[in-house]
């Protein structure tokens, strides 16, 4: 033992005191590897934690948490609770309490809202669409100031005379009304209105006793009491003026309860999400929690044995982002996987440039009579601090840039694994091949036998790399990149572009050296000495797969990465144009008029009107369900056209109808035989349209189910009805515009949405940007880490490269020439690393395509595909150049000072 650890620490001390540069150089190097390692799992987990809370607080008010019940049923009918507000908030109590503990620390405090059903009342102004409302803030404060008026009152009792129907009896309550919603209606203090809504037990006429405005209309209280807080506009087509709603206190309740029956009321208890405290793990246990109290609400049955309903739409949305942090999770770990193997290789480069740069050392003290096992140890204890070092200052740093103590520790484990071992390696395998003793057999045939194992051995190294690759290309591509039994990440097959590009290495380096040596042939038939020498050295480094592995790593990284980020922004762009249809889109019926004057208006160049029914029978008879589209034939003509989509023949004159009774139709080609059989008549409203087939088409509706294609304005003229468009598209600059001017979007169950709105809220996610970023900042770090492996194998084999030059400037090799031969020596493995790797960039997209759950990125519904640019190889060239440039002047620098009489002693050594 002794003879292995004896004067290893002073023997370390010299020569760490020595090249004490390319040590400090090194943990650099190891610092920043081991905190990109460290850092970019820390990154997904808060990117996916974001992304949890995003999709919590983007989906309120439907991803609250909503117990609903009805009225409670009094002893005796038409005898007034005593105090109904201390109840609900009793009940709210009960509920919350009945929540389990798993679930309950993820909700706020409830909050508790009671309402009647809406009814058309008669007000000064006209007729306007009213309902009663009660509301109970979760922390017990005012939620209305009152502007005019007096907060409402409870008013003498009413009993009935002996024999009086409850239905018969008059009662009245105080209410509020909103300030708008007073202007709106045409109400003054001390106005009555009549009570209508449903399960009236007695005749009920509001008071109006004072104006109030909401002191926070922000506030998850007022969710889904928009006619509580402000006057809306009506249902269209109703008649009434204006929808706003009456607004009763703790004290007037009452008042409203006895007279209606338990199913007159409707109850819901909110609790919102704490997006705060949530997490991407917590979001998991906290959608199942969800569902099984959905499915199995017992658990908060109140103490008058009614037992709630559970309306909410945070598991759904839940599980809905868990797809998506699924598939952002297996892109992720392709580009961890490719950071700790580049970043590893690039730490074997650097402990290649130390061992080369001491290899005279090491081979000295190997013919004085050292045990591998000492040089090893000898370089252990000097890459062990400097290691660990390193590792403590990435650790520092991480501590300063993520706080949280959570993440993967292993990829920093792996590259610093690599920083400690590497230099020991490969200082033990240099001396192991010199001065070893080792005897070798006399005869030939021994000999060529022993080499042809040797050759064996690397060719069944070389198959076992490319069958792994094979097996995790098949792996990936049958099930994803996720294991199947944990639904965590396979890093095995994450890292299925990392061994692709190992095996194009395998490949590269059999074809490389045939190609040079065909190049050294055809410089030695040339005038050029320096062409001739370059060759003969490139010939001889490509013997060295470790540069090429990692230049190839690197490369199909950067391209891999560059066409993700490429196919993540076109794909982005095509899922705004299926989504919306156009500039805008407009959910919710709109009537003719409004269409047309939108039409009307500036800069907007089309308006589509389409009305859809799902599963209409086909021909009387026939048993074909077929999906019915009602549109604006021409408009969508010309809108396919603008867009560059097909145009059947006969979709703009659809509006031309040539029968009073039959209206003209496009019909998907399997239904030809079925109109050739039966009558072409559709069932449309509650009626059979007839049809006039005028030919085929290829338009489908959302189910993929045969479509038949109609004109709307000639349907509606078969039928004898109206029928108002349903989905309504808008092309042109100033669709956004028009739709604001005319508030399409105040219209009641009508809903809008822009391209660039939607791109916005899409893009803007911070799972979809966070991942972006984390590709475009790895394709960077790649693209360096490029430039640092081929600085790395240029000084590497400088030394070597100095002897030959010094030689050659005796025979009048001027500087530039020299330049010239220091890159044409490493040029053949970078164009060879290029290739390789822009291949294999190439490729993995488009073969793991489906693995990758690009979809998660670009919301596409029809799924993904490649987009394929020459921007990422323009990168990859770039830093290749860099780095060959930033290399070779490096060395042309630290050369020009060298005595020519010192050198050439060198190189007869």
């Amino acid at each position: 033992m002794r003879t292995v650890v004896g004067a290893g620490p002073l023997v370390t001390r010299r020569r760490a005191a020595t090249d004490a540069g390319l040590l400090v150089l090194t943990g650099a190097l190891a610092a920043a590897l081991v905190l990109v390692a460290l850092l970019a799992p820390r990154l997904v987990m808060s990117v996916a934690d974001r992304g949890a809370r995003d999709v919590v607080e983007r989906g309120r008010p439907g991803t609250d948490v909503i117990a609903e019940v009805g009225g409670v049923d009094p002893p005796v009918a038409g005898v007034r609770p005593p105090e109904p507000a201390a109840d609900l908030r009793r009940d709210a109590a009960t509920i919350s309490d009945g929540v389990p503990a798993t679930l309950r620390g993820y909700l706020t405090d409830p909050m508790t809202t009671t309402t009647t059903s809406a009814w058309y009342a008669q007000v000064p102004a006209g007729v306007a669409a009213g309902r009663v409302g009660h509301v109970l803030p979760s922390d017990g404060s005012d939620p209305v100031r009152w502007v005019a008026g007096r907060a409402p009152a409870l008013l003498p009792d009413v009993q009935p005379a002996e024999g009086q129907p409850l239905a018969d009896l008059q009662r009245h309550v105080e209410v509020g009304v909103s300030v708008t919603g007073a202007e709106a209606m045409g109400l003054e203090l001390g106005d009555e209105v009549v009570v209508k809504p449903g399960g009236l037990l007695t005749r009920l006429t509001a008071v109006v006793v004072g104006t109030y405005e909401v002191v926070d209309p922000d506030d998850p209280v007022w969710s889904g009491l928009a006619d509580l807080v402000e006057a809306r506009p009506a249902p269209r087509g109703t008649g009434a003026i204006a929808a706003a709603g009456f607004l009763v206190s703790d004290a007037s309740l009452p008042d409203l309860l006895v007279a209606l029956a338990p199913t007159g009321t409707t109850t819901q208890v909110r609790f919102l999400a704490r997006a705060d405290q949530l997490t991407a793990d917590g979001a998991e246990t906290l959608a199942t929690e969800v569902a099984a109290l959905s499915a199995d609400p017992t658990p908060l049955r109140l103490m008058d044995a009614r037992v709630p309903l559970i309306k909410t739409g945070l598991d759904d949305a839940l599980n809905a982002y868990r797809d998506r942090l699924a598939g952002a999770t297996a892109q992720a770990s392709v580009l961890l996987a490719g950071l700790v193997a580049v970043g590893a290789l690039t730490l074997l480069l650097a402990a290649r440039l130390l061992v080369e740069r001491r290899a005279s050392l090491y081979t000295l003290e190997r013919a004085r009579g050292a045990s591998v096992a000492s040089v090893g140890w000898r370089a252990l204890l000097e890459s062990v601090p400097v290691t660990t070092l390193a590792c403590a200052v990435a650790v520092g740093a991480l501590a300063v840039l993520v706080p949280r103590t959570g993440g993967a520790w292993w990829p920093g484990a792996a590259v610093a694994a690599v920083g400690v071992l590497a230099p020991a390696v490969l200082a033990a395998t240099l001396v192991r091949r010199s001065w070893t003793g080792r005897r070798v057999p006399a005869n030939r045939a021994d000999r060529d036998r022993l080499a042809a194992r040797r050759r064996t051995r690397r060719l069944v190294a070389e198959l076992t790399l490319l069958a792994l690759a094979g097996g995790a290309l098949a792996s990936v591509r049958a099930r994803g990149l996720l294991a199947s039994s944990t639904g965590g990440v396979d890093w095995l097959l994450a890292a299925t572009p990392v061994l692709l590009a190992g095996a194009s290495t395998v490949l590269v380096s059999h074809v490389l050296p045939p190609a040079l040596r065909a190049l050294r042939r055809a410089a030695s038939r040339g005038p050029a000495l320096a062409g001739l020498v370059a060759a003969a050295r490139a010939e001889r480094a490509s013997r060295t797969a470790i540069p090429l592995l990692t230049l190839t790593v690197a490369v199909a990284l950067v391209v891999f990465s560059g066409l993700t980020v490429a196919t993540v922004d076109r794909g982005q762009q095509r899922a705004a144009d299926v989504l919306v249809g156009g500039d805008v889109r407009v959910d919710g019926p709109v009537d003719d008029a409004t269409l047309d004057a939108l039409r009307d208006a500036p800069g907007v160049t089309s308006v589509v009107g389409t009305r859809m029914w799902v599963s209409r029978t086909f021909g009387i008879g026939s048993g074909v369900d077929v999906t019915l589209l009602a549109v604006d034939a021409q408009a969508l003509a010309e809108l396919r056209r603008s867009a560059g989509d097909p145009v059947e023949p006969g979709l703009a004159s659809l509006g031309e109808q040539t029968s009073p009774t039959a209206a003209p139709a496009l019909i998907s080609p399997e239904l030809e035989r079925v109109a050739e059989a039966f009558a072409p008549q559709v069932w449309a409203t509650d009626v059979f349209a007839p049809l006039d087939v005028q030919g085929t088409t290829s338009i489908r509706g959302d189910d993929g189910a045969p479509t038949v294609v109609v004109d709307r304005a000639v349907l509606a003229s078969v039928l004898g009805t109206e029928v108002p468009a349903q989905y309504t598209r808008l092309l042109g600059p100033g669709a956004v515009r028009a739709v604001t001017d005319l508030a399409v979007a105040e219209t009641p169950g009508v809903t809008v949405l822009s391209r660039e709105g939607w791109l916005e809220d899409w893009t803007s996610s911070p799972l979809t940007a966070g991942l972006r970023t984390l590709m475009v900042v790895s394709q960077v770090a790649l693209a360096l880490l490029a430039v640092v492996a081929l600085v790395l194998t240029v000084v590497a084999t400088a030394r070597d490269r100095r002897r030959t030059l010094h030689v050659l400037r005796t025979l009048g090799l001027d500087p530039g020439t020299a330049r010239r031969l220091s890159a044409g020596e490493v040029l053949p493995l970078t164009v060879a690393a290029l290739l390789a790797g822009s291949a294999i960039g190439f490729v993995v997209p488009w073969l793991l395509l489906s693995a990758l759950g690009l979809t998660a990125l670009t919301g596409e519904p029809d799924g993904t595909h490649v987009a394929f640019t020459w921007h990422p190889v323009a990168i990859a060239v770039g830093a290749l150049l860099a780095g060959l440039w930033v290399a070779v002047e490096i060395e042309a620098r630290t050369r020009r000072d060298d005595d020519l009489a010192v050198g050439i002693r060198e190189a007869e050594r």
